[in-house]
């Protein structure tokens, strides 16, 4: 009886732990990032698009409570890059075969066990997407940055598809 026990025991311990990394056996892409700006990254040569929130764009300027204008899409751009320095990223495509207009592979991406759209909305350099599947909606992380005034959150700021729709119709940043 103890043999079956113990038996049993190995196995679901084995069974634990290879689900526990089945993320990173399943990974699509997996490497060193380059960030191109805070919901996109590049891993060999293919770009990812972060499921889930809408960061700001690199030449995207915000406004601080004071009234001052900075450059929120370059600070959340540095700010990806130097939470992503010497680490290893693994991305999963969305639903495996997603792309945005942009060619760009709309992906779940984890730095070890930090989910990269987590800690963009976490850290305020970005927006959740509302629409998003509820597993990877991250409001929750969005409403917290804002309630700090984390980030963007620290002051005004265009959304970044409104601050897009601008660029596209000729308006000055």
């Amino acid at each position: 009886m103890f043999q079956l026990v113990k038996g049993s025991a190995v196995i679901g311990m084995v069974f634990f732990a290879f689900v526990s990394f089945w993320p990173a056996l399943d990974s699509d892409h997996k490497g060193p990032a380059r960030v191109i700006d805070a919901d996109t990254i590049e891993i060999d040569g293919k770009r990812h698009r972060l499921y889930g929130v809408d960061a700001m764009e690199m030449d995207q300027i915000c406004h601080r409570r004071d009234g001052a204008a900075w450059s929120c899409g370059r600070d959340a751009a540095a700010a990806l890059a130097k939470f992503l320095e010497d680490r290893t990223v693994n991305c999963d495509i969305w639903q495996k075969t997603t792309r945005d207009a942009y060619g760009r592979l709309i992906s779940i991406c984890y730095a070890g066990s930090d989910n990269l759209s987590a800690w963009v909305a976490n850290e305020g350099w970005a927006i959740a997407d509302r629409d998003a599947n509820r597993l990877y909606n991250y409001t929750s992380q969005e409403s917290m940055a804002k309630f700090l005034r984390k980030g963007i959150w620290n002051g005004t700021f265009d959304p970044p598809a409104e601050w897009r729709r601008g660029q596209q119709a000729g308006e000055r940043p």
